[in-house]
């Protein structure tokens, strides 16, 4: 018997260890914002610095309309979508761009979205190398193998908020767990991911209306499911569901998802009326408004009762349960609401038996906040663009901006989450423009990529490449080689 030297063994040992452990981060974006929902590219990647539709184009192809964003496992693109009243799960070859196989749900109702910016296809999916789960407000959840074969549906009723629904579907062991936050019916359910057959369902009846995606947490030996929600961060035991702690401090309506990153928790969430300014939103005794303004005195507010102002504009988040009527319990939760809230962004360390509470709290900060874009730990620093495109920078340990607010010249709204790789970060505009920055304690923004289109979605660092859903298209972005 041949044996090889120890170190050539001991290389490819080595050698084979080192790609096992790297495949997924290099090749592989499971999830929304990747492996562990970080929004980090892997160590090697380097995607490009310039691009646009005309400029280190790989491929561009069009897409039926969505705000999800695309996954990848190895040579596969995934991607839901909506068109023609149709709901699609769509592959494609990651080399190419070819549409691989494409699939209809045609739902009987459609769920109410945003006007404007609003899609049915908003969930991102996730794999786990063998099968797609998507979730749709408007069916519920799916799984599909690589071919396109449908596996298992779990219908669920259509998501009560009248912005749709976008919190992704993220796998926690032999579970797959969705969050589904809305005016009414808020739970958090977990299904088996091999059959749909429902594991373990929590209600949440305290939680509003909410669009941030969970996080699983590993720290001292303990797997967190760490799930937003109105006014409070909780972390949950994802085998069943049980709630182990909870930090205050999220805003009313959490549109972002949390990160960690050097043993620290991080969040950062804004919504309007929950500055603790001029703007701060104070909801009146319910007996004194309603003697005020209960004009057939049964008690209850419908709409046309209300004045002008804001409960009659967030009459539809308060009437959770669609009765067309404001009752006592529905306005004295909302008015707790308020009253309690105030916008921040926060770091929180686990004691010494791994649990969280207020207590922990390292540091909280009120300004730069972003409204729908999710934060980032990136390279020992915490980033968040506000709207209107401003960055912070902050020191993870102390909360102290190291620069706040800096202006990165493309102004607009920013609903893409913040994603990073080499020593970069691409901060994605509504109006599509990609700013690139270079990571690190002073501000410098190394290029300004407009893509000509409305773009939602969060962009995918992997390898060499970029990939973008734009509101028509779908690219991947290379550096050419200088010849």
């Amino acid at each position: 018997m041949n044996f090889l030297p120890f170190t050539s063994a001991l290389t490819l040992i080595l050698g084979a260890l080192f790609a096992s452990s790297t495949r997924a981060a290099d090749v592989d974006w499971p999830q929304f914002r990747g492996p562990g929902g970080l929004g980090v590219g892997a160590i090697d990647a380097h995607p490009p610095v310039s691009f646009g539709p005309s400029t280190n184009v790989a491929w561009r192809i069009a897409v039926p309309s969505g705000n999800s964003s695309p996954i990848v496992w190895g040579k596969r693109i995934f991607l839901t979508a909506f068109a023609e009243r149709k709901l699609l799960i769509l592959a494609f070859d990651r080399d190419s761009g070819r549409e691989l196989w494409q699939r209809e749900i045609v739902p009987n109702k459609i769920e109410e979205v945003h006007q404007f910016l609003g899609n049915p296809a908003s969930a991102t999916p996730s794999t786990d190398g063998e099968r797609i789960y998507v979730h749709f407000g408007s069916v519920g959840v799916l799984a599909y193998d690589f071919e396109g074969r449908e596996l298992w549906r779990r219908p669920m009723a259509l998501t009560q908020t009248e912005y749709g629904s976008s919190s992704s579907p993220v796998l926690a062991g032999e579970n797959l767990v969705q969050l589904l936050d809305q005016d009414g019916g808020s739970h958090l359910i977990a299904l088996d991911k091999r059959s749909g057959e429902v594991a373990w369902r929590v209600e949440r009846p305290e939680m509003r209306r909410g669009f941030g995606t969970p996080l699983l947490w590993e720290h001292q030996g303990i797997t967190d499911l760490v799930v937003p929600g109105t006014l409070w961060l909780q972390g949950l035991d994802p085998r069943t569901g049980t709630e182990r702690w909870r930090v205050s401090g999220l805003a009313r309506i959490t549109c972002t998802s949390p990160v960690v990153g050097a043993g620290m928790l991080f969040t950062a969430s804004w919504t309007t009326g929950g500055d603790r300014n001029a703007e701060h939103i104070a909801m009146p005794k319910f007996d004194e408004f309603l003697s005020e303004h209960d004009a057939n005195r049964d008690g209850k507010f419908s709409l046309d009762e209300l004045p002008a102002g804001p409960a009659k504009q967030r009459f539809k988040h308060m009437d959770g349960d669609r009765s067309s009527f404001i009752e006592r319990v529905e306005w004295e939760s909302m008015a707790d609401i308020f009253a309690r809230v105030e916008n921040q962004a926060f770091a929180v360390t686990p004691n010494a038996l791994g649990m969280l509470s207020d207590a922990c709290v390292l540091w909280r900060f009120k300004k730069g906040l972003p409204y729908v874009g999710s934060p980032l730990f990136y390279r020992g620093r915490f980033y968040m663009v506000k709207n209107g495109g401003m960055l912070t920078c902050l020191d993870p340990q102390t909360g102290k901006p190291l620069f706040q607010e800096e202006r990165l010249g493309a102004i607009g709204d920013y609903y893409a989450s913040l994603v990073a790789a080499d020593g970069r970060l691409y901060i994605t505009s509504q109006r599509g423009i990609i700013s690139v920055v270079k990571a690190g304690d002073s501000f410098e923004v190394l290029a300004r990529n407009d893509l000509g289109e409305v773009t939602l979605a969060t962009p995918v660092p992997l390898g060499d490449s970029l990939l973008v859903r734009t509101a028509e298209h779908l690219a991947v972005f290379r550096q050419k080689p200088n010849l």
